[in-house]
């Protein structure tokens, strides 16, 4: 029997699920490097503790982010997710990185169980999920199966590169890319000073609605973009505050005026964009008057920016902070304040 995954976030207004290379964050070969002496290692999680008894060879990975780890490891997974955006339904920086691999691709509606017990994989790396502790009982008697240690769909890329190499017996290693990636960040905002200090709101909006998703400081995707030295809106600080628990909330179009901010990303599916700028309140927002506007709405910057990793970061963040950039620069031009 197949359990589904509940990963909408908000029915109309706020669906998660969606649907320049850095020489530090280089590929790494297919061989693991880790010391089988290192194991049996015990992980504690979100639900307690998983014990992996030996040198892990078959690893399945769920929900987001997982695979990314694992690949810049040095470790490619027998499975993982299916991206429907894309063709090959993987994403574009794996997919140069799998050579003549061809991991098995699983629904990321659904937790199948018997899709992932015909793997018969060795761990199961299921970090930025929502699963419960059912799911994960469940999943645990497939194979060892490592959880969440923050919070359903709250993990950050660092959170799940550290626990994949901890997984591996590579945890120094982990660190390492954690180092470097952040060293990339840190690179793009010493080389982008007219981001620094500037509000922003990253959100989504979905044609039909009368309302935008807006993401907290928590979230991976926002939590990334601060390190830019880009700055989260009091009012939607309040708000994270008031939701305390949850990575994001909808904003009526109506409510639109009461949030001062310099710039807003937002992320569409096919038609969304379009539909978006035919509303006559979403026009007057003045991020969106004044050019502070960035919309993505192709699948590469979508995921980019989406999910943030050690490999995406690299491969794709630097076009993504021109963007933000030439907004901000129009936006200072305009001399509309918001």
């Amino acid at each position: 029997m197949k359990k589904r995954e509940n990963i909408d976030y908000n029915r109309r207004g706020f669906v998660l699920s969606a649907a320049m290379t850095m020489g530090a964050v280089a590929y790494m070969p297919k061989v693991a490097f880790a010391d089988s002496k290192l194991f049996p290692v015990s992980i504690s999680h979100h639900f307690g503790e998983t014990t992996i008894n030996e040198l892990p060879k078959r690893i399945v990975t769920l929900g987001w982010g997982g695979e990314d780890a694992l690949i810049a490891l040095g470790t490619i997974p027998v499975g993982m997710p299916r991206y429907e955006q894309f063709d090959s339904g993987i994403l574009p920086w794996i997919e140069e990185r799998l050579g003549a691999e061809k991991p098995v691709l699983l629904s990321q509606s659904i937790i199948d169980f018997e899709a992932i017990a015909v793997l018969k994989p060795d761990i199961i790396l299921a970090v930025r999920t929502n699963i419960t502790s059912h799911d994960w009982k469940r999943l645990n008697s497939i194979a060892p199966t490592m959880a969440y240690r923050s919070g359903p769909l709250q993990a950050d890329w660092q959170e799940i590169t550290l626990l994949a190499g901890e997984c591996l017996g590579q945890a120094d290693q982990a660190k390492k890319l954690i180092a470097e990636t952040k060293k990339y960040l840190h690179q793009l905002y010493t080389q982008n000073p007219v981001l620094d200090g500037r509000t922003f709101i990253f959100g989504s909006y979905f044609p039909g609605s009368n309302a935008i998703g807006v993401y907290f400081p928590d979230d991976l995707r926002v939590a990334t973009l601060m390190e830019l030295g880009l700055k989260v809106p009091l009012q939607i600080q309040a708000l994270a505050t008031q939701n305390s628990g949850q990575i994001g909330t909808s904003i009526s179009f109506e409510k639109l005026e009461d949030i001062e901010t310099d710039l807003l990303i937002l992320w569409f599916p096919p038609g969304g964009k379009e539909d978006a700028e035919r509303q006559p309140l979403f026009q007057r927002f003045a991020p969106v008057q004044a050019g502070g506007f960035i919309a993505v709405d192709d699948p590469i910057s979508m995921w980019v920016t989406s999910n943030p990793s050690v490999l995406s970061i690299p491969y794709g963040y630097a076009a993504f902070i021109d963007l933000l950039v030439e907004a901000a620069e129009k936006s200072s031009a305009t001399g509309i304040v918001p």
